[in-house]
């Protein structure tokens, strides 16, 4: 593991108990003393909250973050799709997200040049997902903004928004390009925004997969997978990579690191 020059901590699961819930144990004094020594990012793929609504909820929770603090899909889709001339069609998205997409400019699925998956779908139906396969068939891309499978709401695990992005492109034979979590542009626009490489940063969360072993397939120096939250036992045994490092609980992070500050 090379010296590493800042850090970015998943939420739900990791630091608080549910999006907008209260610190786990230990995860308060844990974010005091990595900030110490050096840049500290909270990197999430919830997509169903704007990063100022979670920002507010890590202040009243005792983290004290500013909206900068948060990293997620969103701000990435809003440099990539505009890049790409993609930022135009069929936006499927919770209610509470849209002040965050308001860039993303809707159209009929005819005119679609891109199809942005903004939520896990809960209160859809298959019949609302017609105007997005139409759009896929007609040629727009499907971008998702996270693939993870699963997460954790009141205790259960219920699926996430990477059923629904292979649902639609299962139905329309397209592929999918993930905005969250462990894609490189994520990563790489965090490192970035510091001044780092990505072999300068750490990544922390409960999720093996896109946590801890996607980070160390972007290329970050390690991945730290932590027993809380959606964790099961023997999930480090089913990725590939490997974590760098497994720990109980997030008060472990800065002894398993080697940290340059």
């Amino acid at each position: 593991m090379s010296a590493i020059r800042g850090v970015l901590l998943d939420l739900d699961g990791t630091l608080t108990d549910g999006v907008g819930g209260p610190a786990l144990p230990g995860a308060l004094e844990a974010v005091r003393r990595l900030r110490a020594r050096v840049p500290v990012r909270f990197v999430t793929n919830t997509t169903s909250r704007t990063r100022a609504f979670l920002a507010d909820a890590l202040s009243r929770a005792g983290f004290g973050a500013e909206t900068d603090d948060i990293v997620n899909p969103m701000s990435v889709a809003r440099v990539v799709l505009p890049q790409r001339g993609e930022a135009e069609g069929i936006l499927l998205a919770a209610p509470d997200s849209l002040p965050e997409l308001s860039w993303y400019r809707p159209t009929p699925p005819e005119h679609a040049r891109s199809v942005l998956l903004a939520t896990e779908g809960h209160d859809l139906t298959i019949g609302d997902l017609a105007p997005a396969i139409e759009a896929l068939l007609a040629g727009a891309r499907l971008y998702t903004l996270q693939a993870n499978r699963l997460f954790q709401r009141d205790g259960r695990l219920v699926s996430d928004t990477g059923p629904l992005a292979a649902f639609l492109g299962y139905a329309a034979e397209v592929p999918w390009e993930n905005l969250g979590k462990p894609s490189p542009l994520l990563f790489g626009q965090v490192a970035d925004s510091l001044g780092l490489s990505p072999a300068e940063l750490a990544m922390c969360g409960d999720d093996a997969e896109f946590d801890a072993s996607g980070a160390v397939a972007a290329g970050l120096g390690a991945g730290v997978l932590v027993k809380t939250g959606k964790y099961r036992p023997g999930a480090e045994a089913r990725v590939a990579p490997p974590p760098s490092r497994v720990i109980d609980h997030i008060g472990e992070l800065e002894s398993a690191l080697e940290l340059a500050g």
